[in-house]
């Protein structure tokens, strides 16, 4: 295994070779290019780096790298997975800030599913409802209380800050957010069958609010 094409962090692509590791796909020349390097090595297209001389550590996938008109390379999983370990009332986090100054977010709420569209309502699970009580000290119903309650705001914004302390990257900490009323699903076209973010699809459907973030 090697770490390709190191950054300043050490962080590169995760690639692998070896015996349980295919030579290539049949008569598709093309497909094997793209999977295989040069010296034989599969292609991951997952990031990581070596910690401690001998501790294998992914920090997210190539193709989700944000590049901010800095150049910074930033992986949103993992700062996503940190921000939802703040604030748990919340569903979905999506990082932006490709080309931009400096990194947002997109933010929304655990919301009640309508069991027969599959589409999230605007109703609060009891999750989020209990979270806000005990968190706060206020009784929301629903997403859209929770968008415009300035406690709800505030609590968010301490989250944010939390998180950006367990980021080593200044460029990469999160400067600004938007809470969206809406939460994300398959449905919707944000979310993939497996619950992954489909991040081009979902930046498109919410340019708005992200033309509104970066607004000077």
């Amino acid at each position: 295994m090697i770490i390709a094409n190191p950054d300043n962090e050490q962080k590169g692509e995760i690639r692998i070779y070896g015996r349980h590791i295919m030579m290539g796909y049949k008569d598709n020349e093309k497909a094997t290019v793209e999977c295989i390097d040069d010296n034989g090595y599969f292609k991951t297209g997952d990031q990581g780096r070596i910690d401690n001389g001998r501790f294998l550590k992914i920090t997210g996938r190539i193709k989700e790298l944000i590049i901010t008109a800095g150049g910074e390379n930033v992986a949103p999983v993992p700062i996503e997975d940190m921000f939802k370990e703040e604030c748990t009332a919340c569903s979905n986090i999506m990082l932006v800030g490709e080309g931009q100054r400096f990194m947002a977010a997109l933010i929304t709420f655990k919301s009640v599913v309508d069991m027969k569209t599959m589409i999230p309502t605007q109703e609060l699970e009891p999750e989020s409802i209990n979270y806000f009580k005990e968190k706060l000290d206020i009784d929301i119903k629903t997403s859209v209380e929770a968008c415009e309650n300035q406690k709800v705001i505030a609590h968010i914004n301490e989250c944010i800050e939390r998180t950006n302390k367990k980021i080593v990257s200044r460029a990469a900490h999160l400067r600004k957010f938007k809470l969206l009323p809406d939460d994300f699903s398959q449905i919707g076209g944000e979310l993939t069958p497996t619950m992954k973010l489909k991040r081009k699809v979902t930046e498109t459907k919410y340019k708005n609010f992200i033309d509104e973030i970066y607004k000077v």
